[in-house]
């Protein structure tokens, strides 16, 4: 056998492994390379190779990379919680559900096969949703999710968000919709990536690796008005917008080679496909670095002290995904 044909068995069984521990199989198939009519002529911002919406608003892309990379981080979170979809318990009589960030749509698409009863409304600023195997109880809108929302208040079961930190700018106002949006009763599930690079022989979850950078990212978030970390701040949100019940999960996501066990091996597995330069960096840096003025000569300077701290041979980082789920209470006080 060649090396090139066992590296491939290799991969292929490897991928066998990953779709069996999360669960993964026909439900997964994606079909990202259709292109939204839409989506070709849409107006965008270049930035580092990448496009973004034109009100430079979105610090997310939308370009074919993204929507594989959105692919992948959904098996990613699916392994989190044991190949479930969700973290919140939900009531098998579940009626309205939305999906804000939809991406894809492929989390929308697998719940309503889990909930067929339940009318399913993805939203999102992008159409880079799935366009085939799409089921009659899911809906797609194309909107931003700090606008008004089109639902009736008190009319939402359950409202779900991932993964949308970099196209949102007021966090509050849009956990006070939430809130406003849901039945008495209604749950709320929201998952972030804690934006700290952890080393797992280290001072557990205290010392940050590569700081310069994270802190360089992080001064021109508040430059910008853009909060890319908001899990340690959305416990108080939501207590502030009157929810109850409200519960923090952090699963480590390793990369890089050094786990040992089955679990934690394949969540390696998916972080080193979405982990290379061109997606961790590039993407969600392009429009950020670009909109404070950086050239990309400039931040490509910077890189490779990020991945020589990332990759040195005595380091085993890792991330954190956050799952933060709360209730809005079943009964409104009375004024």
């Amino acid at each position: 056998m060649s090396p090139s044909s066992k590296k491939d068995e290799m991969g292929a069984k490897e991928q066998h492994e990953v779709e069996h521990a999360t669960g993964d199989n026909s439900e997964s198939n994606s079909d990202t390379d259709a292109v939204d009519p839409r989506l070709e002529n849409m107006p965008f911002i270049e930035a580092f190779g990448h496009h973004y919406h034109i009100s430079g608003k979105i610090f997310l892309p939308f370009d074919e990379p993204e929507r594989k990379r959105l692919e992948v981080q959904h098996k990613l979170y699916r392994h989190c919680l044991d190949g479930a979809l969700t973290n919140t318990r939900l009531p098998l009589d579940i009626a309205q559900i939305v999906d804000l960030g939809t991406g894809t749509g492929v989390w929308a698409i697998e719940m309503a096969a889990r909930y067929p009863q339940a009318q399913i409304t993805g939203i999102d600023v992008y159409p880079i949703q799935r366009r085939k195997g799409v089921p009659p109880n899911v809906k797609f809108e194309i909107d931003d999710v700090e606008n008004p929302w089109k639902f009736p208040d008190n009319s939402i079961d359950f409202v779900h968000a991932r993964s949308i930190a970099g196209g949102v700018r007021d966090w509050p106002a849009l956990l006070r919709q939430v809130h406003q949006k849901l039945k008495p009763g209604g749950l709320f599930e929201m998952t972030e990536i804690a934006l700290n690079i952890l080393d797992f022989d280290g001072k557990f979850a205290e010392a940050d690796l590569c700081p310069e950078f994270l802190q360089i990212f992080r001064d021109l978030c508040d430059k910008v008005g853009m909060d890319f970390n908001p899990s340690p701040h959305v416990p108080e949100w939501l207590l502030d917008a009157n929810f109850e019940k409200i519960v923090q999960r952090s699963e480590i996501l390793p990369a890089g080679s050094w786990a040992q066990d089955e679990k934690m091996k394949t969540r390696q597995s998916l972080m080193n496909q979405i982990t290379t330069e061109h997606y961790v960096l590039d993407n969600h840096c392009g429009l950020l670095f670009k909109s404070c003025g950086w050239t990309k000569e400039q931040f490509d300077a910077i890189v490779p002290t990020f991945w020589q701290e990332v990759q040195a041979a005595n380091i085993r980082p890792y991330i954190t995904a956050v799952f933060t789920t709360a209730r809005k209470p079943r009964k409104e006080e009375s004024a």
